[in-house]
């Protein structure tokens, strides 16, 4: 597994359609924290995009701007509806994210 420097994580969190894997971000959660929570109005939000048995992807969003982020990140404006087919995956990661500092 490749490691990440604290630029390359804050570089990849900036491209919304890009995850970065959950345990690059552990060794940083203390500077995340202090970054996140001065560039964003509201509290950082990791938003896990996915998760399996091995390995959870992610990334930290501005919780004020959760829902607007997750749409984006689906790429789905109606994903909120219960008959769309993206509904399953916006119910999944609206389900499995924390808040920042509780990771």
């Amino acid at each position: 597994m490749k490691t990440l420097k604290l630029h390359e994580i804050i570089e990849l969190n900036e491209d919304i359609t890009k995850d970065i894997l959950i345990e690059l971000l552990l060794p940083y959660k203390k500077s995340l924290l202090t970054y996140y929570n001065d560039l964003f109005l509201s509290e950082p939000v990791l938003m896990v995009t996915m998760v399996s048995n091995a390995v959870q992807y992610g990334k930290i969003v501005p919780s004020a701007e959760f829902t607007e982020a997750l749409i984006e990140y689906i790429e789905d404006p109606d994903c909120m509806e219960e008959d769309n087919e993206n509904f399953c995956e916006y119910e999944t990661i609206s389900f499995n994210s924390i808040m920042l500092e509780n990771l």
